[in-house]
């Protein structure tokens, strides 16, 4: 057996162990699901940023990712994976999580680029996730953000939280990856931040799980 795939049955069951352990918080312990998805949605973010450590191609993570896309598809329709799915409102973000991922890291092989990777997922993880806690605690106190009659259902301290904490993770890993703090680097980190905010602010049904990472990549790949 090769060590890539040896780490692709590993990352199967890890991946299947997040799944699992939502459910049996929002089952047994009874914590919302909006909660449940959040745990779901970051954790299986942050384990993927391991990819770049163990994979050169994307083959395998694409067939992780096929997988694990079948199987939200499947719970979704068939009612399944309350721990995600069990929420009033239409959202898709569970589908596209691992389409973002894989893709991701798709194009960040290709380009042969890790921050291509790590900057988007990373925001995926830790920016949404944080905008979307803020959003829940204190969405009735703070004032909605509304464009021209517009109501985008997004608040303007969640979407704050949301910029703040991916111009820390966007200059902390340029720095990493550059080794400096020039013009440069901190104009790439703030074109990244404003980008991804701004499409997490106009994007819903979950679309943010696709739309934050890609205009991520897509922003950071012109400089």
């Amino acid at each position: 057996m090769s060590q890539e795939l040896f780490f692709a049955i590993l990352y199967t069951f890890a991946f299947g162990a997040i799944l699992a352990t939502g459910e049996i918080l929002h089952t047994i312990m009874k914590v919302r699901t909006e909660y449940t998805r959040k745990f779901a949605h970051s954790a299986a973010s942050l384990l993927a940023l391991t990819f770049p450590l163990i994979y050169d191609s994307y083959l395998y993570v694409l067939i992780m990712g096929a997988i694990f896309f079948v199987v939200m598809v499947v719970a979704k329709r068939k009612k399944l994976l309350m721990s995600i799915n069990g929420v009033s409102r239409q959202t898709y973000g569970g589908v596209l999580l691992p389409v973002a991922i894989t893709g991701a890291f798709a194009v960040s092989v290709w380009l042969n680029d890790a921050k291509l990777f790590i900057i988007p997922i990373l925001i995926l993880g830790v920016s949404d996730s944080l905008a979307g806690l803020t959003g829940m605690h204190f969405g009735k106190k703070v004032k909605k953000i509304i464009i021209h009659k517009l109501s985008l259902n997004k608040t303007y301290l969640g979407t704050s939280v949301f910029f703040i904490t991916a111009l820390l993770i966007s200059v902390y890993v340029l720095h990493w990856f550059v080794g400096n703090f020039s013009t440069h680097t901190i104009m790439a980190a703030i074109s990244v931040a404003v980008g991804a905010a701004l499409v997490e602010a106009f994007s819903s049904k979950g679309l943010d799980n696709f739309t934050v990472p890609f205009t991520s990549l897509l922003i950071l790949s012109m400089f």
